[in-house]
């Protein structure tokens, strides 16, 4: 499929302006500029096409170049006016000298008449620039659809200015796995929805999708008829994520995987304990049983720093035990793998690829999503509590 791309830069004004009307004057002149011709020398009409505003901040420019890949990728299914915000690094000299860019991306079918487009804006915002965030996103949204602000590196969320930020869209999208204090920020996301759910802004987190795999296997060895009587025996439970050398442990994944099967089962905190390799949290359920959560962190890539790689159930009850471990595996480790077994037999053995480990099905499954997630409101509410019990030691 051809690509076809128009653009053109607005010089920066004089301090920190960045004049709005200016960049909507650019693009109403490159639609009506616009006109491309294929191969054979017929002309090709440019179809405006966008389905909501979607407003990326991306912290560096490596992110920011990620970004424009995933929207390239994403524009066929999802078409928006994209604005991306980049944050400016002041060790970079000449930044301030960086000029605001409108452009029109459009992808044309073979022996296609017309091209589907959608607009981009391109804007490096000066160092500490989040005040001017607001006066950018309220004036550039397109009137009658959804707005969203994806949040592609680590979120201010102890900044009071975010909240403000937040406010002018319908959806704000973070990512956990990219916190720079996981503990204290999950605390922090739990606050944010709190204080956005009167304006009807809906907070979301990445890495609540990401757990659906975990989510969807438990939910399957518990509902076997010879296996439901272990979710009213279990009695420790071990989850393993990722750690990278150089980073501080990021439990947000498991605090949000333990806050869903706490909030859903009507489990109460005890008290958490520091071990060598993480922390324990002990719970009770419904009758009073003392469950043992184990959450640790094993050396591994960088690039699954904070990802669950394992969670093992252990269930007992009268004469009856029972093992259940779920973990990835595979190539590239998206493979998930169900196991159990008693002390006579192996009870299941499943595995199967999941492709939610990926970010642009992970974006897509945001844009279509309408309404907040209730699930993940009870998770991250129990989860806040949790974060706040292992915040000693997991800082």
């Amino acid at each position: 499929m051809a690509e076809l791309q128009t653009s053109r830069l607005i010089p920066r004004g004089a301090g920190m302006t960045i004049d709005v009307d200016a960049i909507e004057r650019e693009l109403a002149d490159l639609w009506r500029s616009s006109g491309r011709f294929d191969a054979r020398g017929v002309e090709v009409a440019l179809s405006r096409t966008s389905v909501l505003t979607l407003f990326v901040y991306a912290s560096d420019a490596a992110r920011a170049e990620q970004a424009r890949e995933l929207i390239d990728q994403l524009s066929s299914e999802h078409p928006s006016r994209v604005v991306l915000l980049t944050g400016q690094d002041p060790g970079i000299p000449g930044q301030d000298q960086s000029a605001t860019e409108v452009s029109i991306q459009c992808k044309l079918g073979v022996a296609e008449r017309y091209a589907p487009c959608y607009e981009q804006i391109a804007i490096t915002l000066p160092a500490d620039g989040l005040d001017l965030l607001p006066s950018l996103l309220i004036p550039l949204t397109l009137p009658d659809l959804p707005s969203f602000l994806w949040w592609c590196g680590p979120a201010p969320l102890q900044d009071r200015r975010f909240a403000r930020i937040a406010r002018a869209v319908d959806r704000v999208i973070l990512d956990s796995l990219d916190f720079a204090r996981p503990v204290r920020d999950l605390v922090h996301t739990r606050r944010l929805h709190d204080q956005l759910k009167p304006v009807d802004t809906i907070v979301s987190d990445l890495n609540w999708a990401r757990i659906a795999p975990w989510q969807e296997m438990t939910a399957r060895v518990f509902d076997l008829p010879h296996c439901r009587w272990a979710l009213d025996a279990i009695t420790d439970v071990w989850v393993v994520s990722g750690r990278y050398e150089h980073l501080p442990p990021n439990p947000s994944q498991a605090l949000l995987f333990l806050g869903w099967m706490g909030s859903r089962l009507g489990w109460e905190f005890d008290d958490a304990v520091s071990r060598p390799d993480g922390c324990c949290i002990s719970m009770s359920d419904a009758n009073g049983q003392r469950i043992e959560w184990n959450l640790c962190f094993e050396p591994y890539a960088a690039r699954l720093h904070g990802h669950m790689l394992s969670v093992q159930f252990q269930a007992r009850r009268d004469s009856e035990q029972a093992t259940f471990t779920i973990a990835r595996g595979g190539l590239d480790r998206a493979t998930v793998k169900l196991s159990a077994h008693n002390r006579q037999q192996q009870l299941l053995d499943y595995a199967f690829h999941h492709a939610l480990f990926d970010l642009r099905r992970l974006l897509v499954r945001e844009f279509q999503a309408l309404a907040a997630d209730p699930l993940y409101e009870a998770a991250l509410a129990e989860a806040e509590g949790l974060a706040r019990s292992v915040e000693p030691w997991l800082i």
